[in-house]
């Protein structure tokens, strides 16, 4: 049994998510303020009933872990977008998404993917 292709699935959830209206009121962060904010740190969200882990790394390694199993992909700054590359399952090929923050540690995606920095 295949155990990252739910990982990937959930880690294009996270990155793609359902199309949901976004926040009137929220800016876009820059590419700038997105790594000050995100490099380095856990980023929590939840799919398909189970949590989802994500480190952006400074040396342009994206990790995500869930229950199920983990994937390591790679990720880049275009613009103010985040543009993450997965090399297998549902997820893989790379998509290009914003970010803005709703407080709290809690941001919303481009593609209404809700989450939060937890360290």
């Amino acid at each position: 049994m295949n155990v990252t292709a739910p990982l990937a699935l959930a880690g294009a959830m996270f990155l793609t998510g359902a199309l949901a209206p976004m926040p009137a009121i929220a800016s876009t962060l820059t590419a700038q303020e997105i790594q000050a904010e995100m490099l380095n740190r856990t980023i929590v969200t939840y799919k398909f009933g189970m949590q989802v882990t994500m480190r952006y790394k400074p040396s342009g390694v994206v990790s995500a872990r869930a229950l199920l199993g983990s994937v390591d992909g790679t990720w880049r700054a275009r613009g103010n977008q985040i543009c993450s590359t997965f090399p297998r399952g549902p997820a893989k090929g790379t998509s290009c998404v914003s970010f803005q923050r709703l407080g709290n540690n809690r941001y919303i995606s481009s593609e209404g993917v809700r989450f939060r920095v937890v360290d």
